[in-house]
């Protein structure tokens, strides 16, 4: 099954929980706390693996996690680290967040196979109860929880990776063109809209291989949603070519000389959605090919001759039925996938030149991972409401059913001048407080 988008949550593993242990041995009476960190959780990574080439593999499956950290164990052993999560997508895969209200933000493109990208983190292990011996705290009886995993909702989008990118008209012979320069055997029916998913085709010249990617058929209308071809023209925007098929067939009347007329309107027609969806579209090389030219091989010259003053150059003309020009037209798309290869490593280059000279741009500290940094909000039920990164980090990792890790809690937050802020806001009345998600009135 052909699946080019996709919207998955990703979760990354929860790290694991800290020990409380103590050193016992025989003639050692004060042998303190020996309790180790719990293990950090997996990340979750989206790679790009060419040996895939579709996102089928999210149609049924929602939602991925990674494994946890291990538990913290006594002796001082620290918990072991949870494996990160490797989802493989084909390259050509953008991959945006969803926040809550399905407002997509980009993060990247994996444009080539093994570009990687970190998607979910990770939650840190909990200290153990060794951690916090001090010359005032000796003999902590308590320890961290591990923190959970970021949870994040991802959307994938593909865009097929090809040199050369095939469109026209349905039934114009764009599957009988792949099936015939390479291994691809799309499915081929004399009826519109046979193709109903792209189909990616390497062709080989001599030592040289370069991809083709048949699109399904467009009509006018397309780009408003028209026949099967809209939900496809992104998987031409990565092409480095198009390559104009043009069908002969269409221009024969019962009867009668063929009308070049037709040819021109097919072509203007195609020419004004591709500009209608995607101004880049417009603007990649085009190649213009006839085909079906074993119909009227001696009308094909004068065919030419009224597209050229109708200003249409015509590339090559062919016979897919006949194989006639097939193997010239394969080298003379070559030397096209060379030239464009060559233009993209420019740019790539000249991309990598202005990184490097680039001038860095100094920025303050914003101080948002300290435990100082929070803010305090007052919800619609008037609760009280407290943002902080490190701070609700702090707060999901306390253990409330210990009262030592309690005790330390109202430490921190007094000393940080949160429990101020919170009487202050609060007064006498008895009013929830949360941090983050988790409810700590109780606990002040």
């Amino acid at each position: 099954m052909f699946l080019d988008e996709a919207t998955i949550e990703v979760r990354g593993g929860r790290g694991g929980r800290g020990c409380v242990g103590f050193r016992r041995e025989k003639y050692i009476p004060f042998g303190g706390p020996n309790g180790g960190n719990g293990g950090r959780g997996g990340d979750v990574y989206l790679i790009a693996d060419e040996n895939a080439d579709t996102l089928s593999d999210f149609a049924s499956r929602k939602k991925f996690e990674a494994p946890g950290g291990g538990l913290g164990l006594g002796k001082n052993c620290n918990g072991r680290d949870g494996e990160d999560l490797f989802l493989k997508v084909p390259p050509g895969t953008v991959v945006s967040s969803v926040d809550e209200t399905g407002q997509r933000t980009p993060w990247g493109d994996l444009e080539t196979h093994g570009d990687t990208m970190l998607v979910s983190k990770g939650g840190r292990g909990g200290y153990g109860n060794a951690h916090f011996k001090s010359s005032v705290r000796q003999a902590p009886d308590f320890a961290e929880l591990g923190e959970p995993g970021a949870v994040e909702t991802v959307a994938l989008d593909l865009k097929l990776v090809a040199d050369i990118g095939i469109i026209g008209y349905p039934s114009v012979g764009k599957s009988t063109l792949i099936s015939v320069i390479s291994a691809a055997r799309p499915k081929i029916a004399d009826y519109p809209f046979t193709t109903l998913v792209p189909n990616l085709g390497v062709v080989q010249v001599d030592d040289r291989k370069y991809v083709v990617c048949d699109i399904p058929g467009l009509i006018e209308g397309a780009s408003e949603g028209k026949g099967l071809g809209h939900e496809f023209l992104r998987h031409i925007e990565r092409c480095g070519a198009l390559l104009h098929l043009l069908d002969i067939g269409r221009a024969l009347r019962e009867g009668a000389e063929p009308d070049p007329q037709q040819l021109v309107d097919d072509y203007r027609a195609i020419r004004k959605e591709l500009a209608a969806y995607s101004p880049a579209l417009a603007d990649k090389r085009e190649l213009v090919v006839l085909n079906k030219t074993d119909l009227v091989a001696h009308e094909v010259k004068s065919l030419e001759k009224h597209l050229k003053k109708e200003g249409i150059d015509v590339f090559w003309n062919i016979s897919c039925a006949t194989k006639n020009n097939i193997d010239s037209l394969t080298k003379k798309l070559l030397v096209v996938v060379l030239e464009e290869r060559k233009k993209r490593e420019v740019i790539v280059s000249d991309k990598v030149q202005l990184a490097d000279n680039e001038i860095p741009v100094l920025r303050p500290h914003l101080r948002e991972d300290r435990m100082g940094a929070y803010r305090i909000a007052k919800a619609v039920d008037g609760s009280i409401l407290i943002f902080g990164k490190r701070l609700e980090q702090f707060t999901v990792m306390t253990d409330f059913g210990n009262e030592g890790a309690v005790r330390r809690f109202r430490n921190v937050i007094e000393r940080v001048g949160v429990l101020k802020a919170i009487h202050k806001v609060r007064g006498n009345q008895e009013i929830p407080v949360y941090i983050g998600k988790v409810r700590v009135d109780d606990h002040l």
